[in-house]
């Protein structure tokens, strides 16, 4: 409704600026509500109704504001403005005409007055031009002194307050302090609006030239609308000289023209440029015009309210490259299948970029299946795989080609490869792949036994370098600090403190000792799962107690959430693997909380899985090492001097543990909120499902 109102109110104008169209909906709003004013008077009036009897009053104001409107209408904007110079006319009849004034005519003047001021705010609110005020000033103070006269009052015009009893200011003097005032105000406005006008103008200057002499091609459209705002049309506004020379067109052609007469002409059937512009779902285009042999970018950005820039960047030599790589690209794939040989472009991080090879009966490779993966991702053994990396560093390094062997499993068996990889540039290296099983499977057999040695001493070494390495801070800080309580050089209350430190790191010690243990137990597969039934709520109340101590001396609470009351609740399981689980992610969620809450327990989600949880309002974890927690020996803070200790080796074993007993830890976690892990577990032989309810 509100936008049809407008529509009919700018419908007769041509607008160059916001400020216009404003002035003109402010002037229609003025009269309109002056137009009711007055007839609803009128009617009043006319039957009796009225409060005050001025009929010749009502009816100058009606005429007013109606002649007022009629020029507004037509699109005389200052004729309408001028309207109000007339206004004493209606004042001579409201306060000076002694048939007609509403009230005594002495005691009108100041009525008088104010409603002078009100005509002259109505001008500096339409038109600020101070010799605009100051006319309305004159006419002002004649009607004021014609109204002094007839009510005989002209004498007491030398004083600047009058003393009858009123109280107030004198109407030349107060009518003349509000004109000075106004036109100072409008003489301020004016002098604003030509700094203004100046800096439009030279920034409309420097957007011009811009416009101009931009590289690329500018195209300004404009969207023709109805009455109710749909579009009906469109039509070029202006172009600057790259936009003429890329199309091959000249300014007049382009310049304030309708867009069906030159758009077919510049774009022929490219595309449909009506619904790009007048119905747009998106502000780019690559368009190729086949006439001029050309490829062109296109952006339209909206300026305002249908007005477009459209911005036309020539991208021909790109395409024409980008076609020529692809026509090299179809010859060289055409000639590398010819080999029989398999070709892999593989980057310097071991990404597979692209592969060509012969269709096989052996090898059913899907493009999906390796592009884009790792080579850690495709199959190779972890060993196999830090050897390859390790060649392509190499071959980029030194210019050289290194030569690997490897096996690979097909649906047929196992087929044998030899490896040839080449630098190709710096970032990537060119993989040749051939079959070699028919002369390599006596050689493979052996070699697998000897690599699985190998591999075997490797896990052995690399495990006792790790004890070592784990041990030494915990050892150290025994060492030091049992040396230290021998000292006769600290009291008691500094070797006590001594005493906590040995103790807190001989815990730490046994951890990881035990954690050693635990993945040495893992990696020989020496874990056996042992079920037998459980109850869930005596496990959970042992928990509670043994944690409750521990955080006893630190900002924490521990609550624990145990679904199903009833005590004979239990379920089919390995207790000690379940219980080492439910530790370590205890240990973990009181580590990494500073202060706060750590919630623990269980519930059903189905008749046929039980879910374990631990939730903490810790630290949390980011995003980017969420799926890297797991990992053996991982720590999300790697420096040697981290604020947490441990072995890295927690949640690598409760997973484990969590897998044997068929279900596997998952985790949801923000920086600063908290962590939440959990699990499931199969609800084998279960009892006590029936809730004790109090």
């Amino acid at each position: 409704m509100l936008k049809l109102i407008t529509q009919f109110i700018i419908k007769p104008y041509q607008f160059n600026s916001k400020d216009e169209r404003r002035k003109v909906i402010g002037l229609h709003v003025v009269f309109s509500v002056g137009l009711l004013y007055s007839i609803v008077n009128l009617i009043l009036d006319f039957t009796g109704k009225s409060s005050y009897d001025c009929f010749p009053g009502f009816v100058t104001t009606f005429a007013l504001f109606f002649a007022a409107f009629y020029c507004l209408r037509n699109a005389r904007v200052t004729c309408a403005i001028n309207m109000v110079y007339l206004m004493p006319i209606g004042l001579y009849f409201f306060f000076v005409s002694k048939p007609d004034a509403i009230l005594s005519i002495q005691s009108t003047v100041q009525q008088h007055v104010l409603s002078l001021v009100a005509g002259l705010l109505f001008l500096l609110f339409f038109d600020q031009r101070p010799r605009k005020l100051a006319l309305f000033y004159v006419v002002g103070i004649a009607s004021i002194t014609y109204h002094l006269i007839e009510a005989e009052r002209i004498q007491e015009a030398a004083s600047i307050i009058w003393q009858r009893n009123e109280y107030v200011l004198n109407p030349y003097f107060g009518f003349t302090v509000v004109f000075l005032v106004l036109l100072l105000f409008s003489w301020k406005v004016e002098f604003d609006l030509k700094e203004l006008k100046s800096k439009v103008s030279d920034a409309e200057e420097l957007i011009s030239n811009n416009f101009r002499t931009f590289k690329h091609g500018l195209l300004q459209v404009k969207i023709n609308r109805d009455a109710t705002g749909n579009p009906t049309g469109i039509h070029t506004v202006s172009a600057n000289h790259a936009f003429e020379a890329l199309f091959n067109v000249k300014a007049r052609e382009v310049k304030n023209v309708d867009a069906a007469v030159i758009f077919p002409k510049i774009f022929r059937n490219t595309f449909d440029w009506h619904n790009f512009f007048m119905f747009p779902k998106t502000n780019h285009l690559e368009i190729y015009l086949e006439h001029m042999d050309k490829w062109v970018d296109l952006y339209a950005h909206q300026l305002e309210e249908g007005s477009l820039l459209c911005v036309f960047k020539d991208i021909t030599d790109k395409e024409k490259s980008i076609l020529s790589l692809q026509q090299s690209r179809i010859r060289y794939k055409v000639l590398l299948e010819a080999i029989p040989d398999l070709f892999f472009i593989i980057d310097s991080d071991g990404i597979y970029v692209d592969f060509v090879m012969k269709d096989s009966e052996s090898l059913d490779i899907k493009p999906d299946d390796i592009i884009g993966n790792s080579i850690f991702e495709v199959g190779f053994s972890e060993n196999m795989s830090r050897k390859i990396y390790k060649c392509i560093q190499d071959s980029i390094k030194k210019d050289s080609i290194e030569t690997i062997e490897y096996a690979l499993d097909v649906a047929k068996g196992t087929m044998m490869f030899e490896m040839r990889i080449a630098k190709l540039d710096d970032n990537s290296v060119i993989s040749i792949a051939r079959d070699i099983s028919k002369r390599k499977i006596a050689e493979i057999n052996l070699e697998k036994a000897k690599l699985k040695a190998e591999e075997a001493d490797q896990l052995k070494s690399a495990f006792l370098a790790n004890i070592s390495h784990e041990i030494r801070t915990p050892m150290n800080a025994i060492i030091g600090f049992s040396r230290m309580l021998g000292s006769s050089d600290f009291d008691m209350e500094e070797k006590n403190r001594f005493l906590d430190v040995i103790i807190s790191n001989g815990k730490l010690l046994m951890e990881m000792i035990n954690d050693m243990i635990s993945i040495s137990k893992i990696e020989s597969k020496q874990v056996v799962v042992s079920k037998k039934f459980c109850k869930i709520n005596d496990l959970f109340v042992e928990l509670y107690k043994d944690y409750s101590m521990e955080v006893s001396n630190k900002p924490i609470r521990l609550k624990l959430s145990n679904e199903n009351a009833n005590p004979k609740f239990g379920v089919s399981t390995d207790r000690y693997l379940l219980l080492e689980i439910i530790k370590k992610l205890l240990d973990n969620a009181i580590k990494f909380t500073p202060m706060g809450e750590v919630e623990f327990g269980y519930k059903m989600i189905s008749n046929e899985k039980l879910m374990f949880f631990v939730k903490d309002t810790g630290i949390g974890i980011a995003s980017g090492d969420l799926e890297r927690i797991f990992d053996r020996f991982h720590q999300i803070d790697n420096r040697t001097t981290r604020e947490y200790e441990g072995t890295g080796l927690g949640l690598a074993i409760a997973q484990h543990y969590a897998v044997l007993l068929g279900g596997k830890i998952e985790v949801n976690s923000e920086p600063n909120k908290g962590s939440d892990f959990h699990f499931t577990i199969p609800f084998e032989k279960g009892e006590g499902t029936l809730k004790i309810v109090r």
